[in-house]
């Protein structure tokens, strides 16, 4: 399995590049293939030897292999790194399919989307977004104005109310409002 990361590389005209890095996890985050973005240049392949030196496998696109001079490319043959033409078109995949998943679970559950944010360390339209991803699955998220009190509280004011305890005992011993207790015991 190859993950995906980003290294910010300096060069002396102060222009930045990007290298995109494979880590291969059963070789120990021994990195072997880095994607570039910009032209190969002497200073480059030194750089990219000295900082990545398991090397194998350099990718670029079809506009910057066509750049690269056949020297250039020779001596890396030489040196066991193979250039190969790779597109990385688009933005890379924030969300798995899993993430996807534990949202839709939740909201099956019954969570609201902004505890299911919290829950997840993501946005609130990140979980709308997961929701809406695959159209065939109906998932609907729980609308509405979201209660005060919790099942528990309410639960327990209605155990007081029916035990024959007093609506104002109730009201200053769990520190709800009267007229929300007379609410409380009085909804389904």
């Amino acid at each position: 399995m190859i993950k995906m990361n980003l290294n910010k590389v300096n060069n002396d005209s102060n222009n930045n590049e990007y290298f995109e890095n494979g880590f291969k996890e059963d070789e120990g985050n021994l990195i072997e293939e880095v994607h570039i973005s910009t032209a190969l240049s002497s200073k480059k392949i030194v750089e990219l030897i000295d900082e990545y030196p398991n090397l194998k496998i350099v990718t670029c696109p079809m506009s910057i292999y066509k750049r690269i001079s056949k020297k250039y490319l020779e001596v890396l043959e030489k040196l066991g790194i193979s250039v190969k033409i790779r597109y990385n078109w688009g933005k890379p995949v924030k969300y798995t399919e899993n993430d996807r998943k534990n949202v839709v679970n939740l909201i099956k559950e019954g969570i609201f989307p902004e505890d299911i944010a919290k829950k997840l360390n993501i946005s609130v339209q990140a979980v709308y977004y997961l929701k809406n991803k695959k159209k065939d699955e109906k998932t609907r998220l729980k609308r509405g104005k979201r209660k005060k009190y919790s099942v528990d509280i309410r639960e327990k004011v209605k155990k007081l109310a029916n035990e024959g305890v007093p609506v104002k005992k109730i009201s200053k011993n769990e520190n709800i409002p009267l007229r929300t207790v007379y609410d409380l015991i009085k909804e389904e």
